[in-house]
């Protein structure tokens, strides 16, 4: 008896560390940059741009629009504005305090000079933005000749800089609400009961009602079309 539960466990010990190992290895769906690569040179480098192509867009600063079009594109890795100048090089836009808002074709991205750009994915006197990331959700062993030994715990990226390590990303978004004054708050009861006070009682009604889910477009969208109907269709700040 006391062999069969020795068998028992040792069986128990090979698939928990079996399990724990593809738990944490690199799921299918995560983009890996590997150690020594440059994000340029990865098979996955067109997903770093959020459109296939840079499109024509003009830029908002807080004393006006430029007349000018330029060929934009939001770095969703370096989460930066890029822009192709006039000799063709792919640069990045200085970010600055003035900069207010970037249209990129049809689409708006407003700018926050400390945390970035968020781009805005349903147009509403209280609107719905998403700030695109690329979230790092793992990174493998260091790389030292041909063995790999355990990663530094201190371990802190910079974007750009080629590592050591194997690298994996999550796509990630985050939904901001945004109010009139062109003021982001992130996606959330609190959020939606502040700026919508003064009907409270209906909205928790309506959250009884539908399992809201605040990390979906889906649900974010059909909750904003709801509370939106409540108040007058005012003008934007700056519009």
């Amino acid at each position: 008896m006391h062999l069969t539960l020795l068998k028992i466990f040792t069986l128990c010990s090979v698939l928990t560390g079996s399990c724990l190992q593809r738990a944490y290895s690199q799921p299918e769906e995560f983009l890996m940059l590997p150690a020594f690569a440059d994000v340029s040179t990865v098979a996955w480098k067109g997903q770093i741009y959020r459109f296939p192509a840079f499109q024509k867009g003009k830029i908002t600063y807080t004393t006006g629009s430029l007349e000018h079009e330029f060929d934009l594109n939001y770095n969703q890795y370096f989460e930066k504005m890029d822009f192709i100048s006039s000799s063709g090089d792919t640069l990045n836009i200085t970010n600055t305090r003035e900069i207010k808002a970037v249209n990129i074709g049809d689409r708006w991205f407003l700018h926050d000079y400390k945390t970035g750009y968020y781009e805005v994915v349903l147009t509403l006197p209280i609107a719905l933005a998403v700030r695109n990331q690329f979230v790092l959700q793992h990174l493998g062993s260091k790389q030292v000749g041909y063995y790999s030994v355990q990663r530094d715990a201190t371990f802190t990226e910079v974007r750009g800089v080629v590592t050591d390590y194997d690298r994996y990303y999550d796509i990630r978004g985050t939904y901001f609400l945004v109010d009139r004054k062109n003021e982001l708050h992130k996606a959330t009861k609190g959020s939606i009961m502040k700026l919508f006070p003064g009907y409270r009682e209906k909205i928790s009604q309506y959250l009884l009602e539908h399992d809201v889910n605040f990390e979906s477009l889906e649900d974010l969208t059909n909750l904003l079309k709801y509370c939106n109907q409540f108040i007058l269709p005012e003008k934007r700040k700056g519009e």
